[in-house]
């Protein structure tokens, strides 16, 4: 199986279009687990590939012994993005994907996606947040933790948990911030859905997951009390003391994995905002 779109069809169709695919040269960004991600040029537009090679019987054993289902194939990926779509939520665009084998631990496939203009990991922009001072500062920042939120609530509602959700993972545009409005709205496409999982409803375990690495991911970044309550207030609603009452063991969970992460990677204690910091 083999689909290919826009701009791209001519230069990947006909009997060996998968072989070309796989035979892709461009600037290499990733490869691990039998799995590469590179940036390639055409007429004039930039494109990303991610190609599975397939990743081995070893691997494939290894992910199964500590109960962590495999990922075998660009699937994955093309799904999360078709869901997240759907859903409201911006997100890379596919133009080409493509599977052949029916042998999970040699399995060949592909996803062709358009590069996107948002390339500032949002870890990195908020720390700066674009050089603003003052309201124009409290402002942006209180956008982008809502717009993240939003993309939370809209992701998980639609059963999709991403296993790698950290702030790097949103991408913002290179500007001058300078004369932004919030009548402008703000564009932050979601990437590296290569590990999501779909279902008709998320285990506690992966939604704690998810906001574990979110939360761990922001506590360096400025975040305050009033920045997460702002955040609750859109992904958990008007009723969100209730809420963290009544779900207090996955939040709980939630941020047991924030510290976790955060002395494993940064080597000392996390200093939460007062929302959480008794949750222990």
């Amino acid at each position: 199986m083999i689909e290919v779109s826009g701009g791209l069809r001519d230069r990947f169709s006909g009997p060996d279009a998968f072989a070309r695919v796989l035979a892709l040269d461009g600037d290499l960004y990733r490869a691990k687990e039998g799995r590469k991600t590179l940036r390639f040029d055409h007429d004039g537009r930039e494109y990303f590939a991610k190609i599975h090679l397939g990743i081995g019987w070893y691997e494939i054993w290894k992910n199964l012994g500590c109960f962590h289902l495999p990922v075998v194939d660009a699937s994955n990926e093309w799904k999360a993005v078709d869901l997240l779509e759907r859903s409201g939520v911006h997100t890379v665009k596919v133009v080409g994907k493509g599977a052949r084998g029916w042998n999970p631990a040699t399995r060949q496939s592909f996803i062709l996606t358009e590069a996107l203009e948002e390339r500032v990991e949002l870890e990195d922009f908020l720390k700066g947040l674009g050089g603003l001072k003052g309201r124009a500062r409290l402002t942006l920042k209180r956008t982008i933790v809502r717009a993240v939120a939003d993309t939370t609530r809209r992701m998980h509602g639609a059963g999709l948990n991403h296993r790698d959700f950290y702030l790097n993972h949103f991408h913002v545009v290179e500007r001058d911030w300078s004369g932004w409005c919030p009548d402008e709205g703000l564009k932050m496409p979601l990437l590296d859905l290569h590990r999501a999982q779909i279902r008709s409803r998320i285990p506690r375990r992966w939604l704690a997951k998810d906001l574990g690495a979110l939360l761990f991911s922001a506590i360096d970044c400025g975040i305050t009390d009033r920045d997460l309550v702002a955040f609750l207030q859109v992904y958990v609603g008007k009723d969100w003391r209730k809420r963290l009452r009544d779900e207090s063991s996955m939040w709980r969970a939630a941020v047991k994995r924030a510290r976790g992460f955060y002395k494993k990677h940064r080597k000392r204690k996390a200093v939460l905002p007062g929302v959480f910091a008794h949750f222990r």
